[in-house]
């Protein structure tokens, strides 16, 4: 689940060492990949602030991920949600509590952060001041993945809808909650174009073909599709016998400044 900054020069992503522990590593355009955060256990996803100045990201055991066994502790959840400068300085675990945290996206004033919360506390997706880690409740479904649109609109996200998962948008005061996708299979792991205009997503509604054997996934077998902010113009990006998934968009490199443009077309 890779990220690119607003510069589209730099790009976050993590990865797993020999050791079991997890890396978030920086990747320069035309540079090596270099380490700037190591963890115990697990990062996952990615997500700058809209200055390029800090990182957020989702830290912890992510049971349902990687099949690890559940913390026996009720007082602190499994996963939380960490943020990091670019250069790997002032880390900091920003939530708390007996919640699984995780999976967190800035809006684009970098004032708050939407994030997906599961346990004794409820679920859903929750909203974070981040300067002063008020939290509102935008959601009470089995939502994740929140992804907040450039424009500072929307939020996209997935929502389970009786077997299959589904892409949704909802507007930052919790109000005009919107499916997007209706397909027999799981649509999910969104990312906005810098321009907020359209959404690319992992989908495994082409079903299986001849794929090669491939075990340990930890994700269905998918291909990447696009769509307009509001579910019309859908295309499929890619055809093959393996699995894609995690789309990063990346900013023109020439205009930094596309994610602020007013308005939609």
């Amino acid at each position: 689940m890779p990220a690119y900054d607003p510069t589209g020069l730099h790009l976050a992503l993590t990865d797993w060492n020999q050791d079991d522990t997890t890396s978030l590593f920086i990747i320069d355009e035309g540079k090596p990949a270099r380490a700037i955060l190591n963890w115990k256990e697990v990062m996952l996803s990615p997500h700058w602030s809209p200055d390029g100045r800090k990182i957020v990201f989702g830290m912890g055991r992510f049971v349902r991920f990687t099949g690890a066994e559940k913390s026996n502790d009720p007082k602190h959840g499994d996963d939380q949600v960490g943020v990091v400068n670019a250069d790997g300085s002032e880390f900091d675990v920003i939530t708390s509590g007996p919640n699984s945290n995780a999976f967190p996206s800035f809006s684009p004033d970098g004032k708050l952060i939407v994030y997906r919360t599961n346990g004794p506390d409820g679920e859903g997706l929750r909203i974070m001041n981040i300067e002063d880690r008020s939290v509102t409740v935008l959601t009470n479904d089995y939502d994740n993945f929140p992804v907040w649109s450039p424009r500072g609109d929307l939020i996209e996200f997935t929502r389970k809808v009786d077997q299959y998962f589904e892409v949704f948008t909802i507007q930052p005061d919790g109000k005009n909650v919107t499916q997007l996708t209706y397909t027999r299979g799981n649509d999910t792991h969104a990312s906005w174009s810098p321009d907020g205009e359209r959404i690319v997503f992992t989908s495994s509604r082409m079903g299986f073909k001849d794929e090669a054997l491939y075990t340990g996934a930890a994700q269905p077998y998918g291909e990447i599709f696009v769509m307009k902010y509001d579910g019309t113009q859908v295309e499929q990006l890619t055809d093959n016998q393996w699995e894609d998934g995690g789309p990063a968009w990346q900013p023109h490199k020439t205009n930094p400044n596309a994610a602020t443009a007013p308005g939609r077309h």
